[in-house]
């Protein structure tokens, strides 16, 4: 496996992760366990934040792969250049 796939797919990975927490968080606070639902509340903005950073970091190669971040990981919204890019990508598999 070439490092840009384990990028790739580790910045997948990550997403699915945060989304399985927020959806943990909302659970438990339906369940009144206001407590831990506020524990799996901050852990997801602490992996949107990271996941940010990570994004930034490898932003020019995860667009070229037709990969663009979920929304609310507090980074600069993609411009119309890295959107058309990564629908041409996307198109093309």
């Amino acid at each position: 496996m070439t490092s840009s796939n384990f990028i790739i797919t580790g910045f997948k990975r990550r997403q699915k992760i945060i989304n399985e927490v927020e959806i943990k968080s909302q659970r438990l606070r339906n369940e009144l366990n206001i407590a831990e639902s506020k524990q799996f509340e901050d852990h997801a903005l602490f992996l949107k934040e990271e996941l940010g950073r990570y994004f930034q970091q490898y932003r020019e190669l995860l667009v070229s792969h037709g990969i663009i971040p979920i929304h609310r990981v507090g980074i600069p919204a993609l411009t119309k250049e890295e959107l058309k890019k990564a629908e041409e990508y996307n198109l093309r598999f």
